[in-house]
């Protein structure tokens, strides 16, 4: 049982699936679409990777994770993700600043490709239904899902992204976990600065943002929107929000 139908969840289905075909693999999502922010992502291009094959490098793209990812990067890593996909019929290309797109620059390559695979490898999804409580049970779990009904699985994975306040996290501290205090990242800055007035819309190829006051900057594209910086087509505020 996989909680979740974005990049992650689909992704460990069907991981799972391949692994072992005799297994009953099935995918909650409590939405109304699968893999939603895949479609948006990268202004609708999808950034699927980034090209840096080094563990080492590559943590350091990961401020708030750093030594928490080192070992993880060592079993799969980017260079793992762009062979998944080139097995699976998708090329990907690097642009300058190393974010790693389709060749296609559609999201729906992505998309498709997910959806494809988890349909070959015998995928089950149920839409519009949430977790509310698990509990171990047999060996295994029972779940208390948001239609009313329960439902008992031998593995339990959790990939439902951003946690707040709410039944999930509920879920996860009562099996022991510990949460550290969240923090919010990869999102939009609001700017009000007389200086942007008129200026929506104006994207720059190579902008410098920093937060003052700390050590904080990136080079990057950046994208001027009517509230401030966009995250969508300026990677510049994404990879700042990280970092703050």
């Amino acid at each position: 049982m996989i909680v979740g139908g974005g990049a992650a969840g689909m992704f460990a289905a069907i991981t799972c699936a391949e692994a072992n075909p005799a297994l009953r693999v099935l995918v909650l999502e409590k939405g109304t679409s699968l893999l939603a922010k895949v479609r948006v992502s990268g202004g609708g291009r999808c950034n699927v990777t980034h090209a840096c094959f080094v563990p080492k490098e590559l943590v350091k793209h990961y401020p708030r994770g750093a030594h928490e990812l080192l070992g993880p990067f060592h079993s799969f890593q980017p260079r793992d993700t762009v062979g998944w996909f080139e097995a699976r019929g998708v090329q990907l290309k690097a642009e300058e600043d190393g974010r790693m797109f389709p060749v296609t620059d559609s999201s729906q390559t992505i998309v498709d490709c997910l959806l494809d695979s988890a349909k070959r490898a015998g995928v089950e999804v149920r839409m519009g239904v949430g977790l509310i409580a698990a509990r171990p049970a047999g060996g295994g779990f029972e779940l208390a899902l948001s239609d009313g009904t329960s439902i008992n699985c031998s593995r339990l994975l959790l990939a439902a992204g951003g946690l707040k306040p709410g039944p999930l996290m509920e879920t996860i501290q009562a099996f022991g976990h510990t949460i550290t205090p969240l923090a919010p990242s990869l999102f939009t800055f609001h700017i009000k600065d007389p200086r942007l007035e008129g200026l929506p819309g104006v994207s720059v190829p190579a902008a410098e943002a920093s937060i003052p006051g700390t050590e904080f900057a990136q080079r990057g594209p950046a994208l001027i929107t009517h509230w401030g910086m966009s995250d969508r087509l300026g990677p510049v505020s994404y990879k700042l929000s990280d970092e703050d």
